[in-house]
């Protein structure tokens, strides 16, 4: 009979690529079993950047309907995991070491102010676990490290690479390709404060010979036309707009770097090792902060955001000059 293991993975996007660097660690060590992984309906639009060999992808809900929890249990009971990794702390799986007390569970444990998840009962059940501590306002590891760390109870060490070489500049070379994704919530309507965009993209490229893409989500609306008017009079800015999963991965790997409210995009930016401007809204903790940075090989800043947008745009000028 094959070995296999089961990772429960149904979260958000910029979660699933977070942990994506563990979960290609894990699975090359166990090249020689089957995986199942369980991802959300959200983030399996991702799961072509995983290697297929072996792989058994179930598509769940992101909170698990009754069916979807049958479901997981029967195939505990039908399957013969060696191991199975709980890398989205829903309170359901953690009843399942319980029951299954020949399988191996490790998970990802959260502590809140007001309880803890699971509770310090049924963790005695878990092989072995990680606490995310988010009890208080403090410097702690990214999820990225706390996976780690709870893997390497069962797979070799994961040794971190050293920061590759940042941006080769050239002011007559070839232009650095900058991938700008908009968000209503962090920039305002687009619409609105068009004229400011614009002048902020003119005096990059001045400035640093870029080209600008612009991406929106998908949930982004077309209202108007006068901002793609102004955007492909210039050559070296492109509005892509709402684009798909597959397009998003194609555009972030074509890019230099990565200019973002902090989210999917930057997570994914991460992974692929980009440079990146990660924006947040000044109402984030400092252990969320840590808590989500994402990891990357390339050189990464952030920024807050300002009431006024043109400050914002301003310290998105700073930090790109800091690049340079």
């Amino acid at each position: 009979m094959d070995k296999k293991i089961l990772i429960l993975k149904n979260d958000r996007v910029g979660d699933f690529f977070h942990s994506l660097r563990n979960i290609e660690h894990l699975r090359n060590h166990f090249s020689e079993h089957i995986t199942d992984i369980h991802l959300s309906e959200i983030n399996v639009r991702f799961a072509s950047v995983l290697s297929q060999e072996k792989l058994n992808i179930i598509q769940v809900n992101y909170n698990l309907s009754f069916i979807e929890k049958f479901k997981l249990f029967l195939k505990l009971f039908i399957n013969n995991y060696e191991y199975v990794f709980i890398l989205s702390p829903k309170n359901f799986y953690f009843f399942l070491p319980i029951v299954f007390r020949n399988t191996k569970f490790l998970g990802i444990c959260v502590d809140n102010e007001k309880r803890k998840r699971p509770s310090i009962f049924l963790r005695k059940y878990l092989f072995k676990y990680e606490v995310n501590n988010r009890t208080k306002n403090i410097r702690k590891n990214p999820i990225y490290d706390m996976e780690k760390k709870l893997l390497e109870n069962v797979i070799p060490s994961i040794k971190y690479q050293i920061p590759y070489n940042e941006i080769k500049y050239d002011i007559n070379g070839k232009p650095i390709d900058v991938l700008f994704h908009y968000k209503s919530d962090i920039f305002g309507d687009i619409d609105k404060n068009i004229n400011q965009f614009d002048e902020l993209f003119l005096q990059l490229i001045r400035k640093f010979n870029i080209k600008i893409r612009v991406s929106t989500d998908l949930e982004f609306q077309i209202t108007e036309n006068n901002y793609i008017d102004i955007f492909k009079n210039n050559k070296n800015i492109q509005f892509l707009g709402p684009i798909s999963s597959d397009d998003l991965i194609k555009e972030v790997g074509y890019s230099d770097l990565i200019i973002s409210p902090h989210g999917a995009i930057t997570c994914i930016g991460a992974y692929y090792n980009k440079n990146i401007i990660d924006i947040f809204d000044r109402t984030i903790t400092k252990n969320a902060y840590f808590e989500f940075r994402p990891y990357t090989r390339g050189k990464y800043q952030f920024i807050f955001k300002s009431l006024d947008i043109k400050k914002t745009f301003n310290k998105i000028s700073y930090k790109i000059s800091n690049l340079f």
